[in-house]
């Protein structure tokens, strides 16, 4: 039987021996490279061919670190690999615009969730896509929130989504730009579109408006 060969990256040491511990249970994966910084996993990816990754969403200390600027470099280096995101954050609008922008799958770094981690390779390696039912279950109800009441922040677009969440972490309109490879300017009008549907007067509504939306 032929193995699937895994790639997996991210910067907290932890994570990588808990993925690399449940990987190791699997007899039809092969664990080609564990790293914890972009620029190795791009290195490897350059030089290695492997099936499916399994990748943190954002790294600390790179100017593009942002999952779907990530994403994008991935899939110009190596278009035949599948990624499936790890992350602490399962926002809905993150989850959609993951998978929107080409990721395989999505799946969070708690305990509960490492026991899905040799299904989630499978299925992104069959190109099913995976969200843990949990997740899954969590976009649905907020499509569908959103389908009844036509608010929230199910009613911005991937786009606006994603610029909303870099300046409620503290991001700047530049510093959202060169993330997202957008002119300020667009950035600064999708902010505007996203604070009017929302109701936002300025940033601090849009932080509280966020932060409740999520409670």
């Amino acid at each position: 039987m032929e193995k699937i060969r895994v790639g997996v990256a991210d910067d907290h040491e932890v994570i990588l021996v808990g993925v690399e511990s449940a990987l190791g249970q699997c007899a039809d994966i092969d664990l080609c490279f564990s790293v914890s910084t972009i620029s190795d996993l791009l290195e490897k990816l350059a030089s290695e061919t492997i099936d499916v990754l399994l990748c943190d969403y954002e790294f600390a200390g790179d100017p593009h670190a942002d999952g779907i600027s990530l994403l994008r470099r991935i899939i110009r280096i190596a278009p035949q690999t599948k990624v499936v995101f790890l992350s602490m954050h399962t926002a809905p609008h993150i989850l959609a615009e993951a998978m929107s922008a080409g990721a395989a799958g999505y799946i969070g770094k708690s305990r509960q969730d490492f026991v899905d981690l040799c299904h989630a390779v499978r299925s992104a390696n069959r190109q099913a896509g995976f969200l843990p039912e949990s997740l899954a279950s969590q976009l649905l109800a907020t499509v569908y929130s959103g389908g009844r009441k036509g608010s929230g922040l199910a009613s911005l677009s991937v786009k606006e989504a994603a610029v909303v969440r870099m300046i409620c972490s503290g991001l700047s309109i530049t510093e959202v730009a060169q993330r997202l490879n957008r002119s300020p300017k667009t950035i600064s009008n999708q902010k505007n579109a996203a604070m009017q549907k929302l109701g936002a007067k300025n940033d601090v509504e849009l932080a509280n408006i966020v932060r409740d939306l999520y409670r």
